[in-house]
């Protein structure tokens, strides 16, 4: 079983994971937007794309051990302050291969025994933009941190207007790795999400031909809801408002399954966190049946740390392969 996920951060780590312990074979998709921390001084420096979610995404998949935990290694001292080792590595043998980034990855994977491929959604350098209640504002961690968020857009630029989004004009245009669309056409499941909707889950789909690519597959298409609003950039926000922003930037976006948390079976010790609701309360998802969704599907995903459990998504997901493989069966 051939799976691809989308997406960057946490989100997509805790996904690859879940994947991982059952599909014979994952690649990640990864976005390539981030300006902070750690990647951000290092696309800063030196001028690579930034590190931390290609990064994160190789340890997802990665066989434990030393090497694993080296590379999640965090500095805490010093000019190094902040930096993963992970990235320094990253970047290293991305100098290494004169600048080829899929070379480098590559490698990468090979160190640390990756079960699978990771790859980024271009290998452009991109600058993340949103048009806001508050106006114009640049960069990946600027948008995360703001809400009131009309729309979102890639360009190659560190200043750009609202005049280049998406819906008014076709300026920017950002082509993706030949790998990363094989990987979506001969994909059996696909996966978007869980993450922060307009900083890891769009920025990869804002690539027009990842966009195309998943529209056009067959593989049965799966999109994780998330388990409540995130300060920032969601907040407020309901699950039909994320389907709505999806169906916005992409268009024609449309997934098979959409799985939601089931409060009634949350096992959480973990309180939820204060002044965040739920992304399913009070709202009206089932509107977005044949328009977004196929199917809407309530299991409990939340684990003790009160976010999702890579062990439950693995079930959930194998479970709706395996319906989906006896409906192929029965016709």
């Amino acid at each position: 079983m051939r799976a691809v996920a989308l997406g960057g951060g946490h989100g997509l780590a805790r996904t690859l994971r879940a994947l991982t312990s059952w599909a014979d074979d994952v690649t990640a998709v990864v976005t390539v937007a981030d300006d902070g921390g750690s990647s951000g001084r290092l696309r800063r420096d030196l001028g690579v794309i930034p590190p931390g979610d290609l990064r994160m995404a190789l340890l997802a998949l990665a066989r434990d051990g030393p090497m694993a935990q080296l590379v999640s290694h965090r500095f805490r001292d010093g000019e190094l302050a902040g930096h993963s080792l992970g990235n320094l590595m990253l970047v290293g043998m991305m100098e290494q291969h004169d600048g080829d980034v899929l070379a480098a990855l590559r490698a990468f994977a090979q160190l640390l025994g990756v079960r699978g491929a990771v790859l980024p959604c271009t290998t452009a350098p991109v600058t993340m933009h949103a048009e806001t209640a508050h106006g114009v504002v640049h960069g990946q961690a600027a948008i995360a941190a703001t809400s009131g968020i009309r729309c979102v857009w890639l360009a190659d630029d560190q200043r750009s207007t609202v005049d280049d989004a998406p819906e008014r004009a076709e300026k920017h245009r950002f082509s993706a790795p030949v790998e990363a669309i094989d990987a979506i056409g001969s994909a059996d499941m696909i996966v978007v999400g869980p993450g922060s909707l307009y900083t890891s889950v769009l920025p990869n789909l804002l690539v027009d031909d990842i966009a195309a690519a998943v529209r056009d597959a067959t593989a049965l298409k799966v999109l994780i809801a998330n388990l409540r609003e995130q300060r920032g950039e969601t907040q407020g926000m309901l699950l039909s408002d994320h389907l709505d922003a999806l169906r916005s930037h992409v268009g024609h976006f449309a997934v098979d399954v959409v799985v939601v948390n089931d409060r009634a079976g949350r096992t959480s010790t973990t309180p939820p966190i204060p002044g965040l609701r739920a992304l399913y309360r009070d709202d009206n998802v089932a509107q977005h049946l044949g328009k977004t969704a196929g199917a809407i599907v309530e299991v409990s995903m939340a684990g003790d740390d009160d976010s999702h459990d890579p062990q439950r998504l693995a079930e959930v997901l194998r479970q709706l392969y395996a319906e989906r493989l006896q409906l192929a069966t029965t016709g």
